[in-house]
């Protein structure tokens, strides 16, 4: 709200927590009165506003993630809500993807009603929908609180800490939350691991932080070590990205996660986020058109989105797959680059 405040047309922006938006019409038409009596017309989208339950409507702290199934939450009432007509939906709303999946709906309606097998042919290879990949490397994750002793040299409290065991088994790293040497660490973990399923032992924890991860175990108290066993997991989302464009008529796109999703620890996540916003914001600069900013947007991003995945994909695979499809290609790639230039 600090942040939002500071911008020149904070004014113009309403923040709404608990609130479901579901796409009504991608193509309608708002229709405005002028005071010398004309009227115009230009494209716009319907969309009900729904209210949700506290449970979802409180702060992400109350919310525990779980893996993501595109599937619209229950807990937003239809009955509790009102319609609104805008000239621009943006939809950044992360692996929900609420308005990608009533993107993907209407696509699918539009073949189910086209019986001319020449337009079901261009409509099919033209319909927007989401990638989904089985993810063949799950992990969860544990958040662990840190904190830095303030006078050891050994530690700067302005660094990200990571750290990796030969085997796999555990991925660790530790960003700061603030400037006071406060540290907040992501345990990563496969899905089966003892240490990752809720009310582990608290014993067999500690000794893994000694194992694998010593220079961490020695900020960690016994309180801290019993907080960390008895949590839930938390689910890291599975790759995703939607296509083969990221717009639905002339005034609806999406960015961020909703339109590429990759695991937070390749640090692609946040990154591609706000270049979809850059790009975004620089195909709106340079036309009064918003339709044409629109498709603009899209026709820069869509190939982006899907290569970001991809390639993360790749990266994460398991083992011997991996390396079959991702490091042995790049080992062919230098050797025939260097025999045929």
């Amino acid at each position: 709200q600090i942040l939002l405040n500071q911008l020149p047309y904070h004014h113009n922006i309403e923040l709404k927590y608990g609130y479901e938006v579901t796409p009504l019409n991608f193509n309608a038409i708002s229709t405005q009165d002028h005071p010398d009596g004309s009227s115009s017309s230009e494209p716009a989208v319907h969309v009900r506003v729904s209210k949700c339950s506290e449970d979802i409507a409180g702060t992400s702290s109350t919310v525990r993630i779980q893996p993501s199934s595109d599937q619209s939450d229950d807990l937003c009432d239809p009955y509790n809500s009102y319609v609104v007509s805008t000239k621009l939906l943006i939809a950044a709303d992360g692996t929900s993807r609420t308005i990608a999946n009533a993107m993907e709906k209407d696509d699918q309606q539009k073949l189910k009603t086209t019986t001319n097998p020449l337009k079901r042919l261009s409509l099919s290879s033209q319909a927007f929908h989401v990638k989904r990949y089985k993810d063949d490397n799950q992990r969860i994750y544990k958040t662990v609180p840190l904190k830095l002793p303030s006078a050891s040299p050994d530690w700067r409290a302005d660094l990200n800490y990571s750290a990796r065991s030969k085997t796999g088994r555990v991925v660790f790293d530790a960003l700061p939350a603030d400037r006071n040497g406060n540290y907040c660490g992501v345990l990563l973990l496969k899905k089966e691991d003892p240490m990752a399923q809720p009310n582990s032992n608290p014993q067999e924890l500690r000794q893994l932080f000694e194992e694998y991860l010593p220079q961490f175990s020695s900020l960690l108290d016994e309180e801290t070590i019993q907080q960390i066993a008895k949590k839930p997991p938390s689910y890291l989302p599975a790759f995703r990205y939607a296509g083969p464009r990221l717009h639905q008529g002339p005034r609806t796109v999406i960015l961020g996660d909703c339109a590429h999703t990759v695991k937070p620890y390749f640090g692609l996540g946040a990154n591609s986020a706000l270049e979809d916003v850059s790009v975004l914001g620089r195909a709106i600069s340079k036309t009064d058109d918003l339709t044409s900013a629109v498709k603009t947007f899209s026709d820069e991003r869509s190939g982006e989105a899907r290569a970001l995945v991809r390639l993360s994909r790749e990266l994460d695979r398991p083992g011997f797959v991996g390396f079959l499809t991702f490091i042995l290609p790049l080992i062919l790639d230098a050797i025939f680059s260097k025999l045929a230039p």
